[in-house]
Formats: structure tokens, C-alpha cells, sequence
């Protein structure tokens, strides 16, 4: 069960990072560093948190099924509002800025901060907590600034930072939403479960499945045929 919380935190935090490179660059350090002020709100909490507690945390399929939850919520509400937002910015409408906060990071970025440091405290027993809990915090946000500026240069056109962006939230939502039935062996035929049920299972991940490829082909399909109409409008003409 520890892997798989390990895994959403992962794949949260992956999205968030391509997000982020949709943003101004000042914009994006600050959300990073806002992330981590919950872990300073929380010190005496963390503090008291031993390895039993971390261990009881990870093998919990509550949190698992928690965090997953939360996860499902913010990318439903921010995917209507992020696919609008690129509508008015492609059409020249006006924008409606409220609209930016679908490319708010994961809110699972404070909890992976949180669990950072209680297992640095946990380990590295020679340091104070306080030194600690700012090694982590600013290394977080150091190196997660860092990964967003590479990811930029891998993705230089906005194109293929949206592309990128839509593709990894669809993919995050169809995890967080089949990862606490895996968990738990629902979708297996030895859970003791009737066939029905299995069958229920296995359609849902299957229609999930094909909105996720064929929202992102649809996508795909957009740009390309938008890129041939500026081309074609913009080519001169003899």
C-alpha cells in the first residue's frame, strides 16, 4: 500500500510540475514555496510523527482512498475550467482570469512535502527538526522549480506544454480512480466478488479508458487542423 500512495504523490506532483510551466516563471516559484508552508503550520504534528505512524499512513487504504478522492475532485473542477480557458485564448475572447486557477498544482504538493519531512526526521537523527523541515521545504521547491524550468525546454511551443498538461490529467484521474479498487483486489476474479461485479469493473475502467484516448486524440486533432488554417490564412499569396 506504500507504493501506491507513494505513486499518487508521484503522479501529482508530475502534474502540477506541468502546470507550472504554463505560468509566468515568478508565478510558479511562488506556488512551489506556498506548498510548502503547511509543513511549517504542521511542525508540531510532524514532529511527533514516529516511523509506526509513517508506517500506518502508508498501509492505510482510508488515506489511500482520501488522497485519491481529492485528487478526482480538483482535476473535475479544473479540467471544464482549463479546456474554457484555452477556448477564450485561442478564439481572442475575453479571458476570464478566474480561470487560471485550473493550472493550480496538485493540493497533494503539501502532503508530499508533509511525509518528506517526517521520514527526514525519522532517518536523519543527528539534525534538528527545524533544519530539518527547511532542508526539505526549500529543496522541494528548489528542485521542483528546477524540473519545471527542463521541462519547459523540453516543451518550448505552449502547444505541446497544454498537450502535455490535458494528457497527464486525464491519465492522473483514471488513476486515482481505479488505484484504491486495485488495492483493495476488486477488479480480481479471486476477491470473492460475483462475476457481475467484476464485469461492472472492468467496463468503467474500459469507457474511462476511451474518454482519456480519445479526448487526447481529439485534442491532437484540434491543434493540427487549427496550425493548417494559420498556415493556410498567414502563406502569402502569388
Amino acid at each position: 500500500m506504500g507504493g501506491l500512495i507513494g505513486t499518487i504523490l508521484a503522479a501529482a506532483w508530475l502534474l502540477s510540475l506541468l502546470k507550472l510551466t504554463l505560468l509566468p516563471r515568478p508565478v510558479r516559484w511562488i506556488l512551489l514555496a506556498a506548498a510548502t508552508v503547511p509543513a511549517f503550520v504542521f511542525r508540531e504534528r510532524l514532529m511527533s510523527c514516529n516511523l509506526q505512524a509513517i508506517d500506518r499512513f502508508l498501509s492505510s487504504g482510508e488515506n489511500l482512498k482520501d488522497l485519491c478522492a481529492l485528487i478526482v475532485i480538483q482535476e473535475l473542477l479544473a479540467l471544464p475550467a482549463g479546456l474554457s480557458l484555452l477556448k477564450e485564448r485561442e478564439l481572442g475572447k475575453r479571458i476570464h482570469h478566474w480561470k487560471y486557477l485550473s493550472l493550480l498544482p496538485s493540493l497533494l504538493l503539501p502532503v508530499a512535502v508533509m511525509y518528506l519531512t517526517a521520514v527526514g526526521f525519522n532517518h536523519l537523527v543527528r539534525y534538528e527538526f527545524s533544519t530539518i523541515l527547511w532542508w526539505t521545504a526549500g529543496g522541494f521547491a528548489v528542485f521542483s522549480g528546477l524540473m519545471c524550468e527542463l521541462l519547459a525546454l523540453l516543451r518550448p511551443t505552449e502547444q505541446d506544454r497544454v498537450s502535455g498538461a490535458l494528457t497527464a490529467s486525464w491519465m492522473l484521474v483514471l488513476l486515482a480512480v481505479f488505484l484504491p479498487a486495485a488495492a483493495e483486489g476488486r477488479l480480481s476474479d479471486g476477491a470473492g466478488m460475483q462475476e457481475a461485479d467484476w464485469k461492472r469493473d472492468l467496463l468503467i475502467l474500459a469507457s474511462l479508458a476511451a474518454v482519456t484516448a480519445l479526448s487526447t486524440l481529439g485534442f491532437q486533432l484540434y491543434r493540427i487542423r487549427k496550425d493548417k488554417k494559420q498556415t493556410c490564412i498567414t502563406s502569402p499569396k502569388f
